[in-house]
Parts: structure tokens; C-alpha cells; sequence
């Protein structure tokens, strides 16, 4: 005798069965949820604090290496332009978007709340002078201007000593 579903779609011949088996997974995980959630709640405000007192020199720190990091690639592509070894369309590219991480660092560094914000701001300075070194050589890379993207690049390592020189003052001890 060949199997015959019960209705058109084709469900089977127990539907009334699958419905059962659904109230008790439904009601398998609203206990299980029910458990969990209590010490989850607990453990979120718990995880809610912490991330509230970690320090933001955490973060100033992360994102002067960012923007360590970045300068010194921007600086690279925009060396690497100068002397014929990067096409025009590469470093254009590589450079807008060197820009625009020095300029979300900076602004990150910005809204860092600290306890010395003079220190705080001379890092954003730095950052924010990177990205406008970065951005100049953009310009003059789309334009083909050799001696303009010269003068970037010295920018860009003029910029990159400050911001090693606000990176090591905001991190000494003070004296």
C-alpha cells in the first residue's frame, strides 16, 4: 500500500501530531530562555560596567598606532608614486582611503574622554594634520603634480614625528 498525504499540501498524515511536537519545542525553549535569561541579565549589566570603567587610554592608544600605522603606509604609496613604481590610479585610491582612516583616528580621538585633554588634543592635532598631508597627496597624485605630492610626503613625515612625539608625551608619567 503506497503512503497518500492527508491534505493537498502535502503535510502528511499526522498534522495534528506536528502540532504537538511544536507546543513542546516552543515550550522546551521558553523554559530554557527562561533560565538563561535570569543569569544573562545579570551578567550583561556586569559586562555593561566593565566596559564602562576600562580606561580610554585604551582606545587613545589603539588609535594612535592606527593612525601610526596608516601615516606610515600613506607615506610608502606616496614615495612608491614619486618614483614611477605605483601607478596613479593605486595610489589615489590608496591614499583616499588613508585620508579617511586618518580622519576617523582623529575624530576618535577627539571624543576620547581623559583626564588630560591638552595631551588628548595634541594627538588629534597630529592625526587630523595626517589626514589633510594624506588628502594633499590624493590631490596631487589625481593632478600628476610630482612636486606638490613631494611636498605631501614631507608633510606627512613632519606629521607622523608629532604625532610619535604627543603619543610619548600622553603615555609618560608624569614628573
Amino acid at each position: 500500500m503506497a503512503f497518500a498525504p492527508a491534505n493537498p499540501d502535502g503535510e502528511g498524515t499526522f498534522p495534528r501530531l506536528r502540532i504537538y511536537y511544536r507546543d513542546f519545542k516552543r515550550l522546551r525553549w521558553g523554559k530554557m530562555l527562561r533560565t538563561v535569561a535570569r543569569p544573562s541579565r545579570a551578567f550583561l549589566l556586569l559586562l555593561m560596567l566593565a566596559l564602562a570603567s576600562c580606561s580610554s587610554s585604551e582606545t587613545v592608544d589603539q588609535q594612535s598606532k592606527l593612525a601610526a600605522s596608516t601615516a606610515q603606509a600613506a607615506a610608502l604609496v606616496s614615495d612608491a608614486w614619486l618614483s614611477g613604481a605605483a601607478p596613479s590610479r593605486y595610489a589615489s585610491s590608496a591614499l583616499q582611503s588613508f585620508a579617511e582612516t586618518l580622519a576617523d583616528a582623529g575624530r576618535q580621538l577627539e571624543s576620547a574622554s581623559v583626564s588630560d585633554p591638552a595631551k588628548r588634543d595634541a594627538l588629534a592635532a597630529a592625526a587630523s594634520r595626517l589626514s589633510n598631508a594624506a588628502k594633499r597627496a590624493n590631490n596631487a597624485v589625481e593632478a600628476e603634480q610630482h612636486a606638490q605630492a613631494g611636498q605631501a610626503l614631507q608633510e606627512l613625515r613632519a606629521a607622523q614625528g608629532d604625532l610619535a612625539t604627543a603619543y610619548r608625551q600622553y603615555f609618560s608619567p608624569d614628573r
